[in-house]
């Protein structure tokens, strides 16, 4: 197992145990101490987990966030599932906007197949997968750069948007809740998806189904903001009823 599997395995592990031990998780891994103390010190920095004597614990809340390493590993089938179901929304001659996050750079990796878009983005992972698609004209959003989110963010970016009417905004979000709405744990982050959302035609949530019922510390806009949703087909039909009383379109994809 890698790096990123082994930090994987117990990022997962503490969301189940609270703890872990330094010792214990060398030998479920085959590996040494050593190796596992330099992942709990990479979580740490990251600031995902605390150290504590002979172990660590998860540090959970509104303002937990995977940085992209670990989210690029999480769910891909279903996010990938996501972006093909999205694929339908996007016509020719259409102007789109692709947020930050995983889920919504997997549009980006289909994009290339279609013609006649303008695509704007201000995610430097999206913007990596079409600098080679010659048949797209494509708008890069000047910012500020954020590392967890390998994109550009912040006043500068929010700015540069407001220039611009966009037929669909493809958003990313970390949560999303009937009360609270669609959220994110970072400020940045979150106030540029607002703007996002305040300039676009047509706003397509992509998340996977672990999002539906979460809530992180910035709120972006009600979920009646978005035209609908789309999650995959491991969406809980209780949690899908609910939205659909509520007035919510949440599409499922295969």
């Amino acid at each position: 197992m890698n790096a990123i599997g082994r930090r994987q395995f117990i990022i997962q592990k503490l969301q189940i145990e609270n703890y872990v031990d330094t010792n214990q998780l060398a030998a479920e891994l085959n590996v040494s101490s050593m190796t596992i103390r330099r992942d709990l010190n990479a979580l740490a920095d990251d600031g995902l987990i605390t150290l504590q004597h002979g172990g660590a614990v998860l540090n959970n809340g509104s303002l937990f966030e995977f940085n992209m390493a670990m989210k690029n590993q999480k769910r891909m089938a279903e996010k990938m599932a996501i972006a093909k179901r999205c694929m339908d929304y996007i016509q020719e001659g259409d102007s789109i906007y692709l947020d930050a996050g995983t889920t919504v750079s997997c549009l980006a990796l289909l994009l290339k197949e279609k013609k006649n878009i303008l695509v704007m983005t201000h995610s430097l992972i999206a913007m990596n997968q079409l600098s080679d698609c010659k048949n797209l004209h494509v708008i890069m959003c000047p910012g500020e750069y954020r590392f967890d989110s390998q994109a550009f963010m912040g006043p500068l970016t929010d700015e540069f948007i407001s220039h611009f009417k966009i037929d669909t905004l493809f958003l990313g979000v970390e949560g999303i809740d009937l009360q609270y709405g669609f959220s994110v744990p970072n400020i940045s982050d979150g106030a540029t998806k607002r703007a996002l959302v305040r300039t676009a035609k047509k706003v397509v949530c992509m998340a996977d189904s672990t999002k539906l019922d979460t809530s992180y510390y910035y709120g972006i806009a009600p979920l009646s903001e978005a035209d609908f949703i789309v999650t995959d087909h491991e969406a809980d039909p209780d949690i899908l009823e609910r939205y659909a009383r509520a007035g919510i379109h949440v599409i499922t994809a295969d």
